[in-house]
């Protein structure tokens, strides 16, 4: 059986006037990866700094591990021992080498502390001056020094920001064996859509300060409960055409509008092809083409890997799958 790590209450927290957080709860079990989604101002960041214990709510509780977290107005030192913060800006104190920054903060055995090293990356930078670090290796010796206090938690707000690609893949390795091999819970704060595949067991998706889906990877990325949680794992298209529509009853049901994504459809041979379409433009994204297609009154994207069509070439494409939309239902649930 999961044993429950935390429970948010009926988190509250506003800002000049706003509400930040409205009524916020849900719960955390030990040894998920759970990521926090949503557009700007949506609350993520405040969400992770009250769990933390480094900001206040204005009402509701955290309770980790069965007792309250404190907020900083409660506490002389904010923040929880079993609970690391991690932000997106790295810091680190200047004119300290790396091991004497990581050391002065660590509390935890010697053994532990060499497999933290390892893990991170970063042995090979213990003799350098915190100065003399590239972006990639702040983050890590950063995540380090978070993992020295001993968490059992770790809160990363935007743990891949300003990190090119070879860093980030780097990133999301070291982010697994801290899971797997320290066996240290993780709650992320992110945006990217493939960050957000890669990294979470289920995710919260934010919406100006509410919970509106709480889903797998999966789910979110076949069944969003509306067009702006849809948009947060990439490209998606509304079909309403209806002699469209109805080539996906098959794989849906009767609908009367559609959310499609670029693998909603495959290229097809005109013997095989349920309906053809007019090739609009074309992209190269490395391990496939991204067709602009236009079929009747609807235009969508469509990702081929084994040809580029010409614009203005007629393909045949076949429907696979297709998520409908309940337009009223969302709507309901977006709304403050």
């Amino acid at each position: 059986m999961p044993t429950r790590l935390i429970d948010i209450e009926g988190l509250k927290k506003s800002r000049e006037g706003r509400e930040v957080l409205c009524d916020l709860s849900f719960s955390m079990d030990a040894g998920e990866r759970l990521v926090i989604a949503g557009s700007t101002g949506a609350g993520k960041s405040t969400l992770l700094r009250i769990m933390s214990g480094l900001l206040q709510a204005d009402a509701g509780r955290v309770i980790f591990e069965g007792e309250r977290v404190r907020g900083p107005e409660e506490r002389l030192m904010p923040g929880h021992p079993g609970i690391a913060y991690l932000s997106q800006h790295f810091e680190l104190r200047k004119n300290y080498r790396v091991f004497d920054e990581l050391d002065a903060w660590s509390r935890v055995e010697p053994d532990w502390q060499e497999r933290v090293f390892d893990i991170c990356g970063i042995r090979h930078l213990l003799g350098r001056w915190t100065t003399e670090l590239s972006g990639g290796e702040r983050q890590r010796t950063a995540l380090a020094r978070a993992l020295l206090t001993g968490p059992r938690l770790l809160l990363l707000d935007e743990p891949f920001s300003n990190l090119d690609m070879a860093h980030r893949e780097q990133m999301r390795g070291v982010l697994d064996l801290v899971c797997q091999d320290l066996k240290v819970s993780c709650t992320m704060v992110l945006h990217e859509a493939a960050d957000i595949m890669s990294c979470a067991d289920r995710v919260l998706v934010l919406q100006e300060g509410r919970i509106v889906q709480d889903t797998s990877p999966f789910g979110l990325y076949r069944a969003p409960v509306n067009e702006a949680a849809a948009g947060l794992l990439g490209i998606c298209d509304i079909l309403h055409d209806t002699s469209l529509i109805r080539h996906f009853h098959g794989v849906t049901g009767r609908a009367d509008r559609l959310m499609v994504r670029p693998d909603s459809f495959r290229v097809v041979p005109d013997g095989g092809a349920v309906l053809r379409a007019e090739v609009l433009a074309s992209r190269f994204q490395g391990g496939h083409f991204l067709l602009r297609l236009r079929a009747g009154d609807s235009m969508f994207y469509v990702q081929v890997t084994d040809a580029d069509p010409r614009q203005g070439a007629i393909v045949g494409i076949q429907p696979v799958w297709a998520c409908p939309i309940d337009w009223k239902q969302a709507k309901e649930t977006d709304s403050p």
